[in-house]
């Protein structure tokens, strides 16, 4: 019965729900849910520009608030990749009748596509590390797999209240990748360890969660040097974005501003453009992003829009 119960989803959720609390749980579902009622959007099947963003079982429906949010703000129909991180059976269909359009990249296929663009590199510590840690597949198979100018990487955990015109390039494309400004320092060693060990000093505070990457810039002969040194990589929950941090900083980078927010809780000013909501702050993405959003329209907006998507 234990070892039952240690493999079973359901538990695993009303234990999490448990922690949690369970009227807290049970708000955070029906405020979810909202978004199950909103029409699909179409987007494009290619382009310069791509969205990628990567989810698993428990968090498809906060990924359907981040990019339908995203889509009807910016006004844009840019061609979007989700990747399976761990979906549920059926899940990846929901999403799909959201997004017809979208391509679902599987685990089956990203493991053998990315694995042999990592092999023809000759990157063994890069498999390696990609096998053992699956948030490192936003790392890895999102460039791997993109032939595009430009990825928008985005997070399940992040809402947006604005059009975010910085990841949006055009005629003024940036020459650097942009990221959120993280609101402490989460990389896997310090800057004076990492420096020593790779050769590069990436500016802090990076947060790999929302971003505009130019994929030629994410050099895994680089990255396969940097893993040389284990013990600069140890803390695997930062591994990726501090990967994204020396290789940004190698070939150029730059923050988005504090209107691009990484927190929660201080309310959503008139000028915010979005807000993630990492780790202790998610709660805050219902009780505050989700909530903001319901309060002001949005889901309304999205039933009058139809599903199509107001190219600006």
């Amino acid at each position: 019965m234990r070892s039952w119960l240690r493999n079973s989803p359901q538990w695993s959720d009303f234990r999490a729900a448990g922690r949690e609390g369970y009227g807290r749980a049970l708000r955070r579902r029906r405020i979810q849910r909202l978004i199950l009622k909103t029409p699909p959007i179409r987007t494009a099947v290619s382009g310069p520009v791509e969205v990628r963003a990567l989810t698993w079982r428990k968090d498809w429906k906060n990924l359907l608030w981040s990019l339908k949010s995203f889509y009807h703000f910016a006004g844009v129909d840019l061609p979007l990749f989700i990747h399976d991180g761990g979906l549920a059976p059926g899940q990846a269909e929901r999403l799909l009748e959201h997004f017809p359009t979208a391509r679902l990249v599987t685990i089956e296929e990203a493991d053998e596509k990315v694995t042999a663009r990592l092999r023809n590199a000759n990157a063994p510590r890069c498999a390696a590390w990609r096998a053992r840690n699956p948030v490192t597949r936003k790392l890895f198979d999102f460039y791997a797999m993109s032939n595009a100018d430009y990825v928008i990487s985005i997070d399940s955990d992040i809402v947006f209240f604005r059009r975010p015109d910085l990841l949006l390039p055009g005629d003024d494309s940036p020459a650097r990748n942009r990221y959120n400004k993280d609101n402490s320092y989460y990389y896997s060693a310090p800057l004076d360890a990492l420096e020593a060990g790779c050769g590069v000093r990436p500016i802090p505070l990076i947060n790999s969660g929302l971003s505009l990457i130019r994929p030629p810039t994410i050099d895994f002969p680089a990255i396969e040097r940097w893993l040389e040194n284990e013990s600069l990589f140890a803390d695997g929950w930062c591994f990726e974005q501090t990967l994204h941090a020396l290789c940004s900083t190698k070939a150029g980078v730059e923050l988005l501003p504090d209107t691009y927010l990484v927190g929660g809780g201080v309310g959503i000013t008139p000028d915010r453009i979005c807000t993630h909501y990492p780790g202790k702050f998610r709660h805050f993405l219902y009780e505050e992003g989700m909530r903001h959003l319901r309060d002001t329209g949005f889901l309304q907006a999205l039933r009058d829009a139809g599903g199509v998507s107001r190219v600006r």
